[in-house]
C-alpha cells in the first residue's frame, strides 16, 4: 500500500518511519526545502539558531520510536539532563527552577517565602493526577470504550470537579504568593492557551518539566528532527522537498493530491500540517478566530555580542500584569502592551552556535493569532519594548550589541508551515469544551485520511506530536 504523508514535521516524519518499518512504501511531500517544520535551524554569520522549540521534554518518547525501528537512539542523538532548567525574572526577584523538586522548593522558600512543605504538597496533587492523565490521554488514540471511561472516572475523582469549573490561576491563588503564581500560570502558555482561562486540571503541565526533567540535545533541539529524518530514509521513506499542496480531492477511492502540474494518487494520506489548512485543501469552510485560536509569537533570532553573566538557557522575565497581558492576546487580538519575554541563549551550552564574545540569543513574545497585528510598525514597536525591559531587568542596554538579526512573525510561520493566523498550536485550550473537542487524528469524511502533528491530538509541543505520528501509524497498521 502506497501512503502519502503531506509535511515533513515531526509528527509526519514519525508516522512515515513506523509505517515504513512495517513494509508500507511512504512518501513524504513537503512544501520546503527542508525538514523539521517548526524545528528548523538557522545558520548565518557564524550563529545557530533553533527557530522553534527550545527544550526537549519526553526523551524517552523518542528513544521509544528508534528501538521500535530496531536502532539504538544513541546512535543517532544524545542529550543532557538539565540541572538549572529555567531562570526566572519576576519582578525585581530572581529564581532558578530546577531539575530536582526539593531544589526547586528551596529556592523558593529561600528568594520568595513560599513555605516548601506547602509547595511540595501542591506539586505532588498533580504529579498524581498527571500520572493518570498520561495513561488515558496521551500515550494511545482516544477510544471511547469501556476501559477509557473507568479511567476517565477515577481522573474526575482524582482531579475534583472544582478543579474543572475553575481556571488555573484561580487555583493557584491558594499559593499566595505572588512570586510563585505566575511561575506556575506560564505552563498555560505551553498549550498556547490563557491561565486565566484554561481549567485548573491543566496545573499538571508543570509536572512535564518540573518532575520529569528538561533535557538539552547535543547540537540543540534541530539534532532531533534530524535523527529522524536520518532513521525515515534508513527505513526507505521517500521525501520530495519544495512540493506545496494546491488541493485535495477524493475521487473513485482514493485521493488526488494536487501541487502545481503534478498530481499524486494515493489511497491513505496522513496531514502533517496545519489542521485548518487542511480544510482549505479540500475547500471546506473554516469558522474561527484568534479567541479560539492559541497564540502566535514574534521570534528574534538575534547575535548579539555579549557574554551575559545573568541569562542562562532558558530565561523568563515577567510582564508586570500577566492577566492583562493574555487579556489583550484572547479578548483584544491585540500586540500586549508589556509582554513576557522568553530568552533562550544555547552558545551557553554549545560554545560553537556563536562567535567568540558573542551569544545568540532567541527573544520571543507571545501574540494573538492574528495577521493584522504582523507589520512593520508592531515590530519596530515590540523591539523597542524588549530591549527596554532587558535593560531594566538584566542591566543591558541591546540596542548597539545586535550584530546579526532574524525575524519570525505570525505571517511568515503561516506561510513556512501552514499555520492558521500564525497560531502555534491550532486551537487553544481555554475551556473544558475546547480540550474534550481537540482536533481528532481521523478525518471525519473519509476514513483514510489522518492528521498528526501538534494542531490534533493529543497536543502541541516535539513529544505530543511524535506521540500523535506513532499513534497514526500504529493504527493503520492494526487496521490494513
Amino acid at each position: 500500500m502506497k501512503i502519502h504523508v503531506i509535511g515533513a514535521g515531526i509528527g509526519g516524519m514519525s508516522c512515515a518511519a513506523v509505517l515504513a518499518k512495517n513494509g508500507f512504501e511512504v512518501v513524504v511531500l513537503e512544501q520546503n526545502d527542508y525538514f523539521g517544520g517548526k524545528a528548523n535551524r538557522i545558520s548565518e554569520e557564524g550563529f545557530e539558531f533553533d527557530t522553534g522549540p527550545s527544550l526537549l521534554t519526553y526523551p524517552d518518547w523518542f528513544d521509544e520510536l528508534f528501538i521500535y525501528c530496531d536502532k539504538n537512539p544513541r546512535d543517532y542523538y544524545k542529550f543532557q539532563r538539565l540541572n538549572l532548567i529555567t531562570r526566572y525574572f519576576v519582578n525585581n526577584k530572581v529564581v532558578d527552577v530546577m531539575s530536582d523538586i526539593e531544589k526547586t522548593a528551596d529556592n523558593f522558600e529561600n528568594k520568595f517565602g513560599l513555605n516548601k512543605k506547602v509547595f511540595l504538597r501542591y506539586i505532588n496533587k498533580w504529579i498524581k493526577i498527571y500520572n493518570i492523565s498520561e495513561k488515558i490521554f496521551l500515550l494511545k488514540e482516544l477510544k471511547f470504550n469501556l476501559l477509557f471511561f473507568k479511567n476517565a472516572i477515577k481522573w474526575l475523582f482524582s482531579t475534583g470537579f472544582s478543579n474543572i469549573l475553575q481556571s488555573m490561576s484561580s487555583y493557584n491563588r491558594r499559593l499566595e504568593n505572588k512570586y510563585v503564581e505566575p511561575i506556575m500560570n506560564r505552563f498555560a502558555t505551553y498549550t498556547g492557551s490563557s491561565p486565566y482561562k484554561t481549567p485548573a486540571f491543566m496545573n499538571q503541565l508543570a509536572i512535564v518539566e518540573m518532575i520529569n526533567g528538561g533535557y538539552y540535545p547535543e547540537d540543540g533541539i534541530h539534532s532531533i528532527p534530524k535523527a529522524i529524518y536520518k532513521l525515515c530514509l534508513e527505513m526507505g521513506v521517500q521525501f520530495v522537498f519544495n512540493t506545496k499542496i494546491d488541493e485535495i480531492k477524493y475521487e473513485r477511492q482514493s485521493f488526488n493530491i494536487s501541487s502545481g502540474a503534478k498530481n499524486y494518487k494515493s489511497t491513505v494520506v496522513i496531514s502533517n500540517i496545519d489542521y485548518y489548512h487542511t480544510q482549505f485543501l479540500f475547500n471546506r469552510k473554516v469558522n474561527t478566530s484568534y479567541s479560539k485560536l492559541s497564540t502566535s509569537a514574534f521570534v528574534f533570532y538575534w547575535g548579539v555580542r555579549i557574554n551575559s553573566d545573568k541569562l542562562k538557557l532558558h530565561n523568563i522575565l515577567f510582564s508586570k500584569n500577566y492577566e492583562n497581558e493574555f487579556s489583550q492576546i484572547f479578548e483584544e487580538g491585540v500586540l500586549p502592551d508589556d509582554p513576557t519575554i522568553y530568552i533562550n541563549i544555547t552558545s551557553k551550552i554549545n560554545s560553537q552556535h556563536a562567535p567568540k564574545d558573542c551569544e545568540n540569543w532567541f527573544v520571543m513574545v507571545n501574540t494573538p493569532a492574528n495577521l493584522e497585528i504582523d507589520n512593520r510598525d508592531n515590530i519596530e514597536k515590540i523591539k523597542k519594548v524588549i530591549i527596554k525591559k532587558i535593560e531594566e531587568k538584566i542591566g543591558v542596554d541591546l540596542s548597539k550589541l545586535i550584530i546579526y538579526e532574524n525575524i519570525l512573525t505570525p505571517k511568515s510561520l503561516s506561510v513556512s508551515t501552514g499555520s492558521y493566523l500564525g497560531s502555534l498550536y491550532g486551537d487553544n485550550q481555554n475551556s473544558l469544551n475546547a480540550i474534550v473537542n481537540r482536533k481528532k487524528n481521523t478525518d471525519s469524511t473519509y476514513n483514510n485520511f489522518y492528521y498528526v502533528g501538534g494542531t490534533v491530538h493529543p497536543g502541541g509541543g516535539m513529544p505530543l506530536a511524535l506521540r500523535s505520528g506513532i499513534n497514526v501509524a500504529k493504527k493503520i497498521i492494526n487496521e490494513a
